[in-house]
């Protein structure tokens, strides 16, 4: 289907050039935040109800995305804290990074601190029919008045997390 009228997204239209691009842009809310949402869609995939409908389902239990994305990045630093120690030396006069390090009292930046530091900056809805992965794209930041660096937090439509990628 080209077009669709949906209850959360409105009157959709699937894009008529040859590359996937931006449908619809709003906002959702996480605690007292407004989150950046686009919704992509691919020119050749016509458009999902069903898929619309899980998007929408995700944006209204926000939360329970955010505490899954934080659980995936919470583990991935765990793993390799580089984007902590990153920041730490490249962001050292940041307010946030001022607070993290005088919190840590001379020890390194801890990994729950810096998870619980970061916050959500874009949301990216990805309508590809016959893709199973990164459906849901969640962009995590620490300080975006002072890095354009994230934590991509990838999942499939179920809210399963498929992969956390370091991107700028």
């Amino acid at each position: 289907m080209k077009s669709i009228d949906h209850p959360h997204f409105g009157h959709l239209e699937a894009p008529s050039a040859n590359e996937t691009e931006v449908i619809w842009e709003g906002t959702a809310s996480l605690g007292s935040s407004k989150v950046e949402v686009r919704l992509w869609a691919d020119p050749d995939s016509g458009l999902d109800a069903d898929e619309l409908d899980t998007f929408a389902t995700h944006l209204a239990h926000l939360p329970a995305l955010d505490t899954a994305a934080r659980a995936a990045i919470r583990e991935n630093l765990r793993q390799d804290r580089y984007f902590i120690d990153h920041h730490a030396d490249e962001l050292d006069d940041a307010d946030v990074i001022k607070r993290l390090t005088r919190d840590a009292n001379g020890e390194a930046i801890g990994v729950d601190a810096f998870t619980a530091a970061m916050h959500p900056i874009r949301i990216g809805l990805w309508h590809l029919t016959g893709e199973a992965d990164a459906r849901i794209v969640v962009d995590y930041t620490i300080d975006a008045a002072a890095s354009d660096e994230l934590l991509a937090v990838k999942t499939a439509g179920d809210g399963t997390v498929t992969s956390v990628d370091w991107e700028s």
